[in-house]
Protein backbone atom coordinates (compact mmCIF):
# COMPACT_ATOMS: atom_id res chain seq x y z
CA UNK A 1 0.00 0.00 0.00
CA UNK A 2 1.04 3.68 -0.97
CA UNK A 3 -0.78 5.54 1.67
CA UNK A 4 -1.52 9.32 0.74
CA UNK A 5 0.07 8.81 -2.87
CA UNK A 6 -2.00 9.92 -5.88
CA UNK A 7 -3.14 7.57 -8.63
CA UNK A 8 -0.12 7.70 -10.94
CA UNK A 9 1.76 5.25 -13.81
CA UNK A 10 5.46 5.19 -13.86
CA UNK A 11 7.58 3.22 -16.31
CA UNK A 12 11.34 2.80 -15.59
CA UNK A 13 14.23 0.93 -16.69
CA UNK A 14 15.15 -1.76 -14.24
CA UNK A 15 17.86 -4.13 -14.31
CA UNK A 16 17.68 -4.66 -18.42
CA UNK A 17 13.92 -5.00 -18.22
CA UNK A 18 10.90 -2.26 -18.39
CA UNK A 19 9.12 -1.65 -15.03
CA UNK A 20 5.60 0.17 -15.03
CA UNK A 21 4.33 1.05 -11.58
CA UNK A 22 0.88 1.22 -11.14
CA UNK A 23 -0.66 3.45 -7.75
CA UNK A 24 -4.18 3.02 -8.19
CA UNK A 25 -6.52 3.99 -4.50
CA UNK A 26 -3.32 3.69 -2.67
CA UNK A 27 -2.68 0.37 -3.71
CA UNK A 28 0.88 -0.65 -5.61
CA UNK A 29 1.19 -2.83 -8.68
CA UNK A 30 4.41 -3.60 -10.71
CA UNK A 31 4.12 -5.14 -14.55
CA UNK A 32 7.88 -6.08 -16.16
CA UNK A 33 8.09 -5.97 -19.83
CA UNK A 34 11.17 -7.27 -21.88
CA UNK A 35 9.68 -4.51 -25.11
CA UNK A 36 9.90 -0.95 -24.05
CA UNK A 37 6.96 -0.36 -26.99
CA UNK A 38 5.00 -2.98 -25.18
CA UNK A 39 5.57 -1.10 -21.04
CA UNK A 40 4.66 2.21 -23.03
CA UNK A 41 1.72 1.06 -24.37
CA UNK A 42 0.29 -0.73 -21.30
CA UNK A 43 1.12 2.74 -18.79
CA UNK A 44 -0.96 4.46 -21.70
CA UNK A 45 -3.67 1.97 -21.37
CA UNK A 46 -3.67 2.54 -17.76
CA UNK A 47 -3.80 6.04 -17.57
CA UNK A 48 -6.73 6.16 -20.10
CA UNK A 49 -8.50 3.91 -17.83
CA UNK A 50 -7.24 5.90 -14.33
CA UNK A 51 -8.23 9.03 -16.59
CA UNK A 52 -4.57 10.12 -16.15
CA UNK A 53 -2.63 12.92 -18.30
CA UNK A 54 -0.90 11.01 -20.88
CA UNK A 55 3.33 11.69 -20.89
CA UNK A 56 6.18 11.21 -22.68
CA UNK A 57 7.89 8.11 -22.93
CA UNK A 58 10.54 7.14 -20.78
CA UNK A 59 14.17 7.25 -22.40
CA UNK A 60 16.17 4.74 -23.61
CA UNK A 61 18.99 3.82 -21.76
CA UNK A 62 22.16 4.70 -23.14
CA UNK A 63 23.97 1.52 -22.33
CA UNK A 64 23.41 -1.37 -19.68
CA UNK A 65 26.46 -1.62 -17.63
CA UNK A 66 26.78 -4.44 -15.28
CA UNK A 67 28.94 -3.91 -12.51
CA UNK A 68 31.46 -5.83 -10.54
CA UNK A 69 33.68 -8.04 -12.70
CA UNK A 70 35.79 -11.28 -12.07
CA UNK A 71 37.80 -12.04 -9.04
CA UNK A 72 41.48 -12.77 -9.09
Amino acid sequence: MVAGEPDSIRVKFINGQWLVRVVEGGRLAHQLFDIHAEAEAFAEEERHRLGLPGEPPAEEPVETRRRGGRGR
